[in-house]
């Protein structure tokens, strides 16, 4: 799994202090995506239990980690989460897909997500004609 872009967001994940990571490999190529990068499923750095320490450790002020995708390895994204949640720190994934195509076993570990594919017609998750969802999981 490559990550790219990590990032100090405040707006995505209400209520908390997120560190976001775009990560590669996503299928649903969405016209307009802001992040279209990330089709290259080898774009940016591998995102080793080591990487993960280290964002960690050196944003001790967050209290969430936020995917940008990874959906698509949800057994290697589980494992990051594990890892996550030995810091205490909560969870999103942010995700084209629909609620219904996640895994019971992802969706278990998560705090948060935001579901539905962008199309850009409708807006992302600040226009009232999106069709993309904010989910509080726990």
């Amino acid at each position: 799994m490559y990550y790219s872009y990590p990032q100090i967001v405040l707006q995505e994940v209400p209520g908390e202090i997120s560190l976001a990571l775009s990560i590669s490999g996503c299928r649903l190529n969405c016209k307009g995506c802001h992040s279209s990068f990330t089709f290259n499923s080898t774009y940016g750095e591998e995102l080793t239990n080591d990487i993960m320490n280290y964002l960690i450790k050196k944003h001790k002020h967050i209290s969430c980690i936020l995917f940008y995708g990874g959906e698509w390895e949800s057994n290697r994204l589980i494992e990051l989460i594990e890892l996550i949640n030995s810091y205490s720190l909560k969870v999103c994934l942010y995700t084209g897909l629909n609620l219904n195509e996640i895994s019971h076993t992802l969706l278990s570990k998560l705090d948060f997500i935001k579901t539905g594919r962008y199309i850009e017609e409708l807006g992302g998750l600040g226009n009232n004609t999106t069709n993309q969802k904010f989910i509080i999981l726990k």
